[in-house]
């Protein structure tokens, strides 16, 4: 990014310690719950991958300081001027790979334990719910530029007004 690269991303360090805080405490309030058989655990991969990804697409829409794993997409999309969900499918698929080779490096062999079916189906997934999310929040730019105000409030009174003297005549 060089020169284009925004100080404030350095947050992303802190965001880390924040989230991993609170990843710690919804283990805790989620202990209980146990997904035995296979279907709770496919509904539960859904659910979780489908949320995670409209979470990610609110996040980079609303352009503030990011987790590591989209900041690093983000650049890539923006360096290659490439749409962010195809790159965040590129980048996880980059990070899962890494992985695996780090298993077969350290260990000798795959990890199921670490790297599983669940991480596959999220490394794809994850961006396509992304990809499907992003072109629907045309809504949230503009609850994120509305401004709060006298004038504004004036200029509606002053609209509800002249309605309902258009019905009078």
């Amino acid at each position: 990014m060089r020169r284009n690269f925004d100080f404030m991303q350095l947050f992303q360090l802190v965001i880390g310690f924040v989230f991993g805080w609170l990843i710690d405490i919804n283990m805790a309030l989620t202990a209980g719950l146990e997904c035995t058989t296979w279907s709770s655990q496919i509904f539960a991969q859904f659910a979780g991958c489908t949320i995670m990804g409209i979470g990610i697409a609110f996040e980079v829409r609303c352009g503030s300081v990011t987790m590591p794993g989209e900041g690093i997409s983000i650049t890539v999309s923006q360096v290659t001027k490439r749409p962010f969900a195809k790159v965040k499918i590129w980048v996880d698929t980059t990070l899962v790979l890494l992985a695996v080779a780090g298993c077969y490096l350290f260990f000798g062999s795959w990890q199921w334990n670490v790297i599983g079916i669940g991480t596959l189906f999220a490394m794809i997934y994850v961006g396509l719910v992304v990809k499907f999310i992003a072109p629907h929040l045309g809504w949230f730019d503009r609850l994120l530029t509305y401004r709060p105000g006298f004038r504004r409030y004036l200029f509606g009174l002053a609209r509800l007004l002249y309605r309902r003297g258009e019905v009078k005549e």
